[in-house]
């Protein structure tokens, strides 16, 4: 009996020891290796135009309105929006009126929503990366002018600011699965 444990601790390979290696490495790269990778936080590049839009929309049917033209003017202050409704009357919206649209107010709200799938709606926060949305537009030439010479032009002059900001997928700081304290009932 004593050369039979004597072979089982003097030799062979042991399977037992290669799975408590595995665990203990990936619990070392899990605790130590996501803190000094640099994941902490992302760089984006934020653009704000320079250019304003001068924004022609017109009333298709009852509260539904369609971009029919946009253009490029130097100013980004001066931009505007030429609303043409159904029973021929027009207003004229500056950037900051567009803005400030309340959303109890049906047929403003239809005209900031259509403004928004439209180049101005970079004006207003949206995203210059995203593209623009078709149905904001009446016809396919309309959109085809904004969406190639237009929206390049527009991005082309921007003010380009790159920023950092926390990494959501980061398992670091408030709120992450490494956190030691819980709350509540």
């Amino acid at each position: 009996m004593e050369n039979n444990q004597t072979a089982n601790q003097g030799g062979g390979f042991n399977f037992r020891w290669l799975i408590y290696g595995a665990l203990g490495l990936y619990i070392l790269f899990n605790f130590f290796g996501s803190r000094g990778g640099g994941d902490d936080y992302i760089e984006e590049t934020l653009e704000d135009p320079t250019q304003g839009i001068i924004c022609h929309i017109e009333e298709q049917k009852q509260d539904l309105f369609r971009i029919t033209d946009e253009e490029i003017i130097d100013v980004k202050e001066d931009s505007r929006i030429y609303a043409t409704y159904l029973d021929g009357s027009m207003d004229t919206f500056t950037l900051e009126e567009v803005r400030l649209i309340e959303a109890n107010n049906p047929r403003a709200s239809a005209l900031r929503a259509i403004a928004m799938g439209g180049m101005l709606g970079y004006m207003m926060g949206r995203p210059m990366g995203s593209g623009l949305t078709r149905n904001s537009y009446a016809n396919q030439s309309a959109y085809d002018k904004s969406s190639s010479s237009g929206r390049s032009q527009l991005r082309s002059t921007s003010r380009k600011t790159t920023v950092r900001k926390p990494n959501p997928s980061s398992k670091t700081g408030f709120g992450s699965s490494r956190s030691s304290r819980s709350y509540g009932g």
